[in-house]
């Protein structure tokens, strides 16, 4: 293999540098996108309207999705055999001490509760109140 000239370095170190420019300014475009309700959506995450912030699917990796200001939106979306990741995403970080129950407030000014119930890390039961 013929030896690497200081000229192809330069021309190589140039490309280097340009690639990864191009991929911070990509970086940072997507994260200004997410950043707003649209984007969010686009992104099929959650957009948190109070806290003006988006939670994709990222967040279980996170460890935080959030809270929703109406949980009981996300009970649709849910069912028996879903991941306790899945139920996160979709209804937000539940109140404290769950453990294979969970609950989180129907809503932001209701008085119902949505109770969970799980086996490992799958849902066994989900009941959610009926929305008038």
């Amino acid at each position: 293999m013929p030896p690497v000239t200081a000229h192809l370095r330069r021309h190589l170190a140039r490309y280097l540098l340009l690639l990864m420019s191009a991929t911070t300014a990509l970086g940072l475009l997507l994260w200004a996108i997410v950043r707003t309700e649209p984007g969010c959506l686009a992104a099929q995450g959650h957009w948190s309207s109070a806290a003006g912030q988006c939670h994709t699917r990222l967040c279980l990796l996170q460890g935080d999705c959030g809270q929703r200001a109406a949980p009981i939106a996300g009970c649709a979306k849910v069912k028996r055999g879903d991941s306790r990741g899945r139920v996160y995403f979709h209804l937000g970080n539940p109140l404290p001490g769950a453990g294979n129950a969970a609950q989180w407030p129907d809503s932001k000014a209701g008085t119902g509760m949505i109770h969970a119930r799980f086996e490992g890390d799958r849902l066994v039961s989900l009941a959610c109140p009926v929305t008038p």
